[in-house]
């Protein structure tokens, strides 16, 4: 399973050269990873009502390519590991010839509302059942 988000490049995203700061890749991340979980059913604000968040607590990202305004790129976005406690994502982004210009791994763990780690199958079993169905049977032990 895996989401597609457009996103336009703005002309704030952009450094003195026209080509996207670094800083702005994170951003565009996040929102793919907005649009991953909507696509799965359960959005942020779904979530955050269960008291359920999934903190980032590690990045890794990879660049290959700049990115010029004005521009538009396609970032797909899939579950590399899922599991009760964790849960891995992978990014690619590509630019409108369709060349890889970056890509990038986040590393999450659910957390409840007072933002201590949660099973997510002990917590909300039927959530974490959900997702287990669209992303499959877990991905890797985490």
């Amino acid at each position: 399973m895996f989401s597609e988000s457009n996103i336009d490049v703005r002309y704030p995203d952009v450094d003195a050269m026209g080509i996207v700061h670094h800083a702005v890749y994170p951003v565009w991340y996040e929102v793919a990873r907005m649009d991953f979980f909507a696509e799965l059913g359960f959005s942020y604000a779904a979530m955050h009502a269960q008291g359920i968040n999934p903190p980032m607590v590690n990045l890794n990202v990879n660049f290959m390519a700049t990115v010029a305004y004005p521009a538009a790129v396609t970032v797909r976005t899939q579950c590399l590991a899922f599991g009760p406690k964790k849960l891995k994502l992978g990014y690619e982004i590509r630019d409108g010839q369709g060349r890889v210009v970056s890509t990038a791994e986040t590393f999450h763990i659910w957390t409840g509302p007072d933002n201590r780690s949660i099973r997510l199958n002990e917590a909300l079993p039927e959530v974490y059942e959900r997702f287990r169905s669209k992303i499959g049977t877990e991905r890797e032990t985490l």
